[in-house]
């Protein structure tokens, strides 16, 4: 019988956590990131924006 108490309350409260709709304009709460190909090799630059490696542009000093 405590089970099936503990069970249901368990069960109540997920039901309840469980948002029922989105608010207006959701989708802009996410933000859109520059499009990298997945085959491309990436990196973030100082400012968190994803781009395209350049390998060119590598510096290796004391070689």
């Amino acid at each position: 019988m405590q089970f099936t108490l503990i069970t249901f309350a368990a069960l109540l409260a997920v039901a309840f956590a469980v948002p029922t709709a989105y608010p207006a304009g959701a989708e802009d709460i996410v933000a859109r990131a520059p499009q990298v190909a997945a085959e491309t090799a990436a990196m973030t630059d100082a400012n968190g924006n994803v781009v395209a490696f350049d390998p060119a542009g590598v510096v290796v000093s004391g070689v």
